[in-house]
């Protein structure tokens, strides 16, 4: 798992919700066409056939056969084995924090701990934090919660075992990025030490006391002025992502995290890809729920699948859940294909500015849809809440769900 996964539970299966695995490094192209006696899609290879056939009606792949295609195409390729969901290395194949076209020249493993040692703290950790609480274990390391013995915080401490990693130059490359990466509305990097005995690295984070925002999400009843006031906090991070050239792509309430005093943080940079000026990435990554309907059909895509995301995030907020949220993963990534923008079903009792923000973010044609700077100077968020008015739905979903306040 990247940073933002850090607070998934132990031994937990993160829910049911299936997120779209490492982009590949290959193309494979099918000529298909439909046979005019039987209806099917001929071309497929079988398994793809007898999946699709189980999941998406014979109508439906009559109405929208390039829908039905893709979705399994992107299903197939790019959906996660559930053992591989539970924690994801810190770093993946998918993070890729380089331009788009420019190709990479892998450091080797001496060259790699010789940079570590230049831009890693050189004491050891272990005499400033204590390791309180487990929150995550998985191939690459364990996640603590540990207590700053300097400023009696508390941190987010990763542990990453080096020996297992197979891309240690990415390692070095995220930890680079997120040094220059402070904001308010991001979780921020606080420190990295290398210890060379035991070949760990010990990555410090910022702990958000008051959990993702999927929990308020499920727990509570959001007013629009809180709902505004998320969008905007989550807006500034992407706005801040945007403009050093970063695509989030996996927004989404459980990579919003909150502070018990209201303040709300994005997090999860493992599914950041780094773009120059106008390029656009063509791999497939995120959860499928929030996904735009570009990423979906594969078409090319750049910053504005973050602004479909947060307007399907919105609508979290909303309504309690995503859409599609019970449909599963193939069947989801058919319906954004076909439908583009989903049903809101209270549509009809969300302000005007709220209708005409979800508006600007929902557009299936990128052009038309809004930029973060643009969603920023929106009327729907000058009416926002402050962030403490949050305080009260986070005690109260922690309350449901049992967790110390």
């Amino acid at each position: 798992m990247s940073f933002t996964k850090w607070f998934k539970k132990k031994g937990g299966d993160g829910g049911s919700i299936s997120e779209i695995g490492a982009p590949t490094n290959f193309q494979r192209h099918f000529h298909v066409s439909r046979n005019q006696e039987t209806g099917d899609l001929e071309g497929l290879p079988a398994p793809w056939v007898r999946l699709m056939n189980s999941q998406i009606t014979r109508d439906e792949q009559d109405k929208n056969p390039d829908a039905a295609y893709h979705a399994v195409k992107y299903y197939n390729y790019s959906i996660k084995k559930k053992e591989n969901e539970v924690f994801k290395p810190f770093i993946t194949e998918d993070t890729i924090l380089r331009r788009s076209k420019e190709k990479r020249t892998q450091k080797t493993d001496a060259e790699v701990y010789d940079e570590l040692r230049i831009i890693c703290n050189p004491e050891d950790p272990r005499k400033r934090y204590k390791t309180t609480q487990e929150v995550g274990k998985g191939a690459s390391g364990i996640v603590f919660i540990a207590g700053d013995l300097q400023n009696e915080s508390q941190v987010a401490v990763k542990t990453i075992d080096m020996k297992n990693q197979s891309s240690k130059d990415l390692i070095l490359t995220e930890i680079r990025v997120l040094k220059d990466f402070n904001h308010k509305n991001l979780v921020n990097f606080l420190d990295a030490y290398l210890l060379e005995p035991e070949d760990q690295l010990w990555v410090v984070m910022e702990y958000m006391d008051g959990g993702p925002l999927t929990d308020v999400v499920t727990e509570t009843v959001m007013k629009e002025r809180q709902i505004a006031c998320v969008c905007r906090e989550t807006l500034y991070a992407i706005s801040f992502l945007h403009a050093k050239g970063i695509i989030h792509r996996d927004i989404k309430s459980d990579n919003v995290l909150l502070g018990m005093d209201g303040s709300v943080k994005v997090t999860d940079f493992g599914f950041c890809a780094n773009i120059e000026g106008d390029e656009k990435r063509q791999t497939m990554v995120g959860t499928p729920y929030w996904m735009a309907p570009e990423v979906v059909t594969r078409k090319k895509y750049g910053k504005k699948v973050d602004i479909w995301s947060i307007g399907i995030m919105a609508i979290e907020m909303i309504e309690g859940q995503p859409p599609y949220l019970y449909e599963t993963p193939l069947r989801a990534l058919y319906l954004i294909a076909a439908n583009g923008r989903p049903d809101i079903k209270s549509w009809d009792k969300l302000s005007p500015n709220l209708q005409d923000f979800l508006d600007r973010c929902l557009q299936v044609e990128v052009d038309r849809r809004a930029t973060a700077d643009e969603l920023l100077s929106h009327p729907f968020l000058n009416d926002c809440s402050e962030v403490k008015a949050l305080v009260p739905n986070i005690k109260a979903a922690k309350k449901v769900l049992r967790r110390n306040v």
